[in-house]
C-alpha cells in the first residue's frame, strides 16, 4: 500500500494507545485448490446508476423503484439461476431443506452491508436478497457499537471480543438454528474462529470472504502475516488499519477517499454509491482488534470451510493475492471430509457492497462445494 503522508504522525501517535508489539518474519505458501477464473477484470462503470441516491435524512443510499413489472422481471431473470443451482445440487443430494446462512460483517460496517440495494446489478435486496433468492434463510445481525445511530465513544469503556461473538451466538440460540452456515468477511474471520470453538455443534459449514484467519497468540492488529506483507519493518500492515479504523483516528483518516480507493475500487468513479456507502461506516471500538486469541481447537474441530478471494481486493499491502496468506491456514485446519477450496470472483473488499452478484454467486459455489465432498 502506499504510504499515507500522515502515517508516521498517527502511528507515531498511536503508540500512547496501543500495546508494542513484535512481529516474527516469514509465512509459506501452501497447496490450495483455486476455483473457478476471474477473468480480465472489466472497469468500473462511470457515472452513478440511476437508482441510487443520498437520503440526507438518514446518510444511507435510498431505493428508488420505477416501473415495477420491469424490475421485478429483471431480479427474477437474474437470480434464478442461482435458485436453479441450488435446486439441482441439494435434488441431487435428497436435501429437502436448505440449512440457514449468517452473515457477518467486518469492521466499522453493520450488517446493512449485506443487504445494500444494487437494482441496476439485479439486486434489490443486495447479497442477502439473493441468497434468499437460491432459497436459503438468511440472518444478517448489526453487532454493538456498529451503526451510525449507536457508534462507540471512550465513555462506552473498552469492547471485548467475547461481545461480538456472543452478539452472534444469540442470533443461533434464539432462533434454535442447526447446521448453521456461517460466512464471515474480513475481520469476522476472528469472530467465526471463536464460534466454532464455542459451539461447534450447532455450526455446519464456514465461508471466510477476504477474512483473516489468527493463530494462536496473535491479534487483528499483530498478526504475522500482516506483519511480513508491511513496507514498514517497524509496523504490520495491519497496524495502519487498526488505527485508520479505530476512534479517534477513523475520523480523521479513513476519509472518502481512502475508502474509495483501497475498500470499493472496482465502483471508484461511481460517486453517489461511494458516497451513499461511505455514510454508513462508523469507528471500530477499542479492544477487539487489540485482544490476541486462542484459536488452537479451531484448526482441529472436523467442520468444512471455504475461503471465498476477490482478485480486485487491494486491502493489504500485498495486492488480493496476499489474502491467500490467510487462507493457507485454513487449508491446514481439520476440514472433515471437504477439500478445501479458494472460489475466486471479481470483486474488491467491499464485494457485498459493489459487486453483489459475484460474491452471492462465489458463496452458493463454496457452499455447494462443500456439500458435494
Amino acid at each position: 500500500m502506499p504510504a499515507y503522508g500522515v502515517l508516521s504522525i498517527f502511528v507515531t501517535t498511536a503508540t500512547l494507545y496501543l500495546l508494542a508489539i513484535n512481529v516474527q518474519a516469514g509465512a509459506s505458501i501452501s497447496r490450495r485448490v483455486l476455483v473457478g477464473s476471474a477473468g480480465p477484470a472489466p472497469g468500473p462503470s462511470p457515472g452513478a446508476p440511476k437508482d441510487v441516491r443520498i437520503d440526507t435524512a438518514s446518510g444511507f443510499a435510498a431505493t428508488l423503484v420505477s416501473g415495477a413489472s420491469g424490475l421485478a422481471k429483471q431480479i427474477v431473470d437474474r437470480t434464478q439461476g442461482l435458485a436453479s443451482a441450488a435446486d439441482k445440487v441439494e435434488d441431487n443430494l435428497g436435501i429437502t431443506k436448505r440449512a440457514p446462512i449468517l452473515l457477518m460483517h467486518g469492521a466499522i460496517q453493520g450488517g446493512w452491508v449485506w443487504e445494500f440495494p444494487r437494482i441496476s446489478q439485479g439486486a434489490a435486496r443486495g447479497v442477502k436478497g439473493l441468497l434468499e433468492a437460491a432459497g436459503y434463510t438468511v440472518y444478517n445481525p448489526t453487532l454493538p457499537y456498529h451503526s451510525p445511530t449507536d457508534a462507540w465513544n471512550p465513555t462506552d469503556g473498552e469492547v471485548q471480543v467475547q461481545t461480538y461473538v456472543d452478539t452472534f451466538l444469540k442470533v443461533i440460540t434464539d432462533q434454535n438454528l442447526q447446521n448453521v452456515i456461517l460466512v464471515g468477511h474480513s475481520l469476522a474471520g476472528v469472530w467465526m474462529q471463536q464460534m466454532l470453538q464455542q459451539m461447534p455443534e450447532r455450526i455446519g459449514m464456514m465461508v471466510f470472504v477476504d477474512a483473516v484467519v489468527l493463530e494462536t497468540g496473535e491479534s487483528f492488529f499483530s498478526n504475522k502475516i500482516a506483519g511480513v506483507l508491511s513496507p514498514h519493518s517497524e509496523y504490520p500492515a495491519q497496524a495502519f488499519f487498526t488505527i485508520t479504523f479505530s476512534y479517534p483516528f477513523f475520523y480523521q483518516v479513513c476519509n472518502r477517499d481512502v475508502y474509495r480507493t483501497y475498500f470499493v475500487n472496482t465502483a471508484a468513479n461511481n460517486t453517489a454509491f461511494v458516497t451513499a456507502t461511505y455514510a454508513g461506516l462508523v469507528p471500530e471500538p477499542h479492544g477487539p482488534e487489540m485482544q490476541t486469541q486462542n484459536t488452537t481447537a479451531f484448526f482441529q474441530i472436523p467442520v468444512p470451510k471455504a475461503f471465498v478471494l476477490g482478485t480486485q481486493d487491494v486491502g493489504l499491502s500485498g495486492g488480493y493475492r496476499s489474502w491467500l496468506l490467510f487462507s493457507d491456514r485454513l487449508a491446514e485446519a481439520n476440514n472433515g471430509n471437504a477439500p478445501f477450496r479458494v472460489h475466486e470472483i471479481y470483486g474488491d473488499h467491499e464485494s457485498m457492497l459493489t459487486q453483489p452478484q459475484n460474491l452471492a454467486k462465489g458463496i452458493l459455489q463454496a457452499i455447494h462445494g462443500m456439500q458435494m465432498s
